[in-house]
């Protein structure tokens, strides 16, 4: 039985106990997420805002530089989701937290890898929300240990890491739309201090709280990897 209670009571101690480390690290790493694609919106949000003073309309236009700046952007937000995963997970199983951790992606040669597999668990969430909503929201929670495991098992391939994320989240995916869920009364909170409490409390606790659901993952559905390898994902997606 999925220990929903017992990961959010541990995320809890595990924020008590590094409370203005983890808000600090978890809050530079949504800014650096976002960091290229608000760039980016810089020169249409003054051209907006320009053309409203000036009783104009504003007709948006978007240069080449400008969607490759949103695309970097979107890229890069790939790479961090992957490193806050990280740092929530060591966070969660008692490590101190380290800034390093946001990073983790650029370390080792490994940004290949990790940017290819988080590239291709967006694509193929796309294209399974294209058949309909709920496709794709299995979809979703079937690929959600990704970001943990290209860091966390550098020896297996993209492909073997899919694999993996399927084998530990079967049977499982309705406990974690559960355990995302059940932080609702925190997010509805949180619209009414306009998001302050969102990111003094409930990010925070969410992140750390979907790290203990991979620890209770990998502890109870990773055996040694070799399984995964045995597995194939040819016409999964």
């Amino acid at each position: 039985m999925f220990p929903r209670k017992e990961i959010k009571a541990n995320s809890r101690a595990a924020l008590k106990a590094n409370y203005w480390p983890v808000i600090g690290i978890l809050f530079l790493g949504s800014i650096l997420s976002g960091l290229v694609v608000g760039c980016a919106s810089i020169p249409g949000t003054i051209a907006q805002t320009t053309a409203t003073l000036a009783g104009e309309v504003y007709i948006p236009e978007t240069s080449l530089f400008t969607s490759c700046l949103y695309i970097v952007g979107i890229l890069l937000s790939l790479i961090f989701e992957v490193g806050i995963a990280r740092f929530a997970y060591r966070v969660y199983r008692g490590d101190a937290p380290e800034l390093g951790d946001l990073f983790v992606a650029f370390k080792d040669g490994n940004f290949g890898r990790v940017l290819g597999g988080m590239i291709l668990v967006g694509i193929y969430t796309f294209l399974w929300s294209l058949l309909l909503i709920i496709p794709g929201i299995i979809k979703a929670y079937q690929y959600s240990m990704m970001p943990y495991l290209l860091i966390d098992r550098p020896d297996l391939s993209i492909k073997e890491c899919f694999a993996m994320s399927k084998k530990m989240t079967s049977g499982f995916k309705w406990s974690l739309f559960v355990l995302e869920l059940s932080f609702i009364g925190w997010a509805i909170l949180a619209v009414f201090t306009l998001g302050i409490l969102d990111i003094f409390f409930v990010t925070p606790y969410l992140t750390l709280a979907m790290g203990g659901a991979y620890d209770y993952l990998k502890r109870t559905r990773m055996e040694d990897g070799t399984a995964a390898t045995e597995q194939t994902v040819e016409g999964e997606f």
